[in-house]
C-alpha cells in the first residue's frame, strides 16, 4: 500500500540477526524479532492487483521497457508468509518503483508539449476565441494530467510541484470555459515555475536513462506518436480508471486550499471528552488563515502561482497530528493504568484494538509518520504483562511528549516542557475495561468522521504539499 515504506524497513531494522536490541526513541530496550519487524512492515505494503496490472502495461518511451514478471505482480498483492517471499516482495517493490518514475518522466515530456499548446490557445482564448472549439482537446489534457497523478498518487512516489501545477492550470481554463476572458490577467502557461520544473525533470530523466537523448527536442513526441498513443489507449477505461477528484474540477480547488473547513472547523477543534486541550490560539490562526487562504483563492491567484502559499494547509496537517496524538495519549494513559487490574488475556485484547486503530491513523495519513509506524510495531510484538510497566510508561511518555510538542509548536511557545495536557477523570478512580474500549472507539470514530468528511484522501493533500518521508529515507539505501 505504501511504496518507499521498505526502504524505512532497510534502514532502521536492517537484516543482521535473527533477534536484535532494538533502542527506542526513549530510553528503554528490549528483544523483538526482527523477522517479525520486517513481515510487519512489508505487509502494510500491499498493492492490488488490477493497480499492478495497469502500471506494468503502461508503454513508456524507454528504450528498455521496465516488466514486472508475473510472480512479481502477485507477491506485490499479497501478505507474506516466508523469508523468500519477503526478500521477493523488496526486490519487487524496487522494480516497480523504477516503473512508477519511468511513467512519471515519460509523462513529463508529454506535458512540455501540451504546454506550448495550451499556452498557444490561452493567448487565443484572450483575444475572443471561444474555448468551444478546444474545449474536447482541453477535457482530453486534462483527463490525462489526473490519470498520471492518480497513478503516482497510490503508489505515494515523490510527485514533482510541475505536475500540480500543470493540472491546476488546466483545470482553470475549463473552469471557466467561455467566460474566461475576464479572468484572464496574463498567460497562465507562461509560467517560469512550471517550465523550468518540466525541464529540469526531463533533464534528470535523461541523465537516468528514463529517457533517450532525444527527449528535449521539439519534435519528439510526433517521432514517436504511437507509444504516446498506446500510452493512453485504455484511459477512457471506465473499469481501470476512476477519478480521484470525483469528476469535479471545483472540487480540486475546494480541497487543495481546504474549502471545506472555511466554514465549519468543529472537526479541527471539538473538546475532548477525557482531556482538557486550550485550542483557542490554535483556532483564531486557523480562522485568519481561512480568510487569506479564502482571498487567494477567490482572487484566483491559484491560476497563476498554485504555490503561493501553502501556511493553511501546514497549519491543518499539525492540527490533524495534535489531535492524533491527544487521542492516543488518553488511550495509553487509562490502559497503563489498568495493567495491575486486568488479566493478561484482557490486556492482551486490548493492545491489540489500539494497534488496530494506531493503523487505521497511518492509513488515513499515508504512513507519513515514521514515529507513528515505529510505535505500531512496538505494541504489535511487545509482550504485555504487569512486568512490562516501564515499557508502556515508556511508550506514553514518548507519545505524550510528541503531543505536547505539536500543540506547543502550534501555540508559538519557545519550550517543549509546557504540558498542555490534563486529564478530566478523577485519578484515584481507576478506569474500567468499558471505559478504555470506548475511549478507543472514540479515536476509532474520529478517524472514520475525518475521512468521510474529506472530499477526496488525505494524502492527496499530503501529496500536493511535498509530504514524502520514505522518499528522503531512499536516498539514504541502496537497495538495489
Amino acid at each position: 500500500m505504501v511504496a518507499n515504506i521498505f526502504a524505512f524497513i532497510l534502514c532502521c531494522f536492517a537484516i543482521t540477526s535473527n533477534i536484535k536490541s532494538i533502542e527506542s526513541t526513549g530510553n528503554s530496550k528490549f528483544e523483538v524479532p526482527v523477522q517479525y519487524k520486517k513481515h510487519y512492515l512489508l505487509n502494510i505494503i500491499i498493492y492490488e492487483e488490477p493497480y499492478v496490472y495497469e502500471v506494468n502495461r503502461l508503454r513508456t518511451f524507454k528504450k528498455d521497457t521496465i516488466i514486472i514478471e508475473s510472480n512479481e505482480e502477485n507477491i506485490l498483492s499479497k501478505h507474506l508468509y516466508s523469508d523468500k517471499d519477503m526478500q521477493l516482495k523488496i526486490e519487487s517493490l524496487g522494480k516497480f518503483e523504477n516503473k512508477i518514475q519511468d511513467i512519471q518522466c515519460s509523462y513529463c515530456v508529454v506535458t512540455k508539449l501540451h504546454i506550448l499548446y495550451l499556452k498557444n490557445l490561452a493567448e487565443k482564448l484572450k483575444s475572443g476565441v471561444r474555448l468551444t472549439n478546444n474545449e474536447e482537446i482541453v477535457t482530453g489534457l486534462e483527463k490525462e494530467a489526473k490519470y498520471i497523478l492518480r497513478i503516482l498518487l497510490m503508489s505515494n512516489l515523490e510527485i514533482g510541484k510541475w505536475l500540480w501545477i500543470f493540472l491546476l492550470k488546466i483545470v482553470a481554463i475549463s473552469q471557466y470555459g467561455d467566460n474566461i476572458i475576464p479572468f484572464i490577467r496574463e498567460n497562465p502557461f507562461v509560467d517560469d515555475q512550471l517550465q523550468s520544473g518540466v525541464t529540469s525533470v526531463i533533464e534528470k530523466c535523461m541523465a537516468e536513462k528514463y529517457l533517450p537523448p532525444t527527449a528535449m527536442e521539439y519534435d519528439f513526441i510526433s517521432k514517436n506518436y504511437n507509444t504516446y498513443d498506446y500510452m493512453f489507449h485504455h484511459l477512457y477505461d471506465p473499469t481501470i480508471i476512476d477519478d480521484i477528484f470525483h469528476n469535479h474540477v471545483l472540487g480540486v480547488i475546494e480541497f487543495l486550499y481546504l474549502k471545506p473547513f472555511w466554514l465549519s472547523n468543529q472537526l479541527l477543534f471539538r473538546e475532548m471528552e477525557e482531556v482538557n486541550i486550550d485550542w483557542g490560539e490554535t483556532k483564531q490562526r486557523f480562522e485568519l488563515e481561512v480568510v487569506i487562504t479564502k482571498e487567494f483563492v477567490d482572487n484566483r491567484i491559484w491560476m497563476y502561482h498554485p504555490y503561493r502559499r501553502l501556511d493553511h494547509q501546514y497549519l491543518f496537517v499539525k492540527i490533524i497530528d495534535a489531535r492524533i496524538y491527544c487521542y492516543l495519549t488518553v488511550v495509553l494513559h487509562v490502559y497503563e493504568q489498568q495493567l495491575f487490574m486486568l488479566d493478561e488475556q484482557a490486556l492482551t485484547d486490548i493492545k491489540s484494538r489500539i494497534t488496530k486503530v494506531m493503523i487505521e491513523a497511518l492509513k488515513l495519513t499515508a504512513y507519513k509518520d515514521d514515529f507513528l509506524v515505529v510505535l505500531s510495531s512496538e505494541l504489535k510484538f511487545g509482550k504485555i504483562n504487569v512486568n512490562h510497566i516501564d515499557w508502556i510508561n515508556d511508550i506514553l511518555a514518548r507519545v505524550r511528549t510528541k503531543a505536547n510538542g505539536i500543540l506547543n509548536d502550534l501555540n508559538g511557545a519557545s519550550s517543549n516542557e509546557i504540558d498542555r495536557l490534563s486529564f478530566n477523570h478523577d485519578e484515584n478512580q481507576l478506569p474500567t475495561y468499558d471505559m478504555i474500549i470506548k475511549i478507543i472507539d472514540d479515536f476509532e470514530d474520529y478517524l472514520k468522521e475525518l475521512k468521510s468528511f474529506l472530499p477526496f484522501d488525505y494524502k492527496v493533500l499530503l501529496n500536493f504539499i511535498g509530504e514524502y518521508p520514505y522518499s528522503r529515507l531512499l536516498s539514504r539505501v541502496r537497495l538495489y
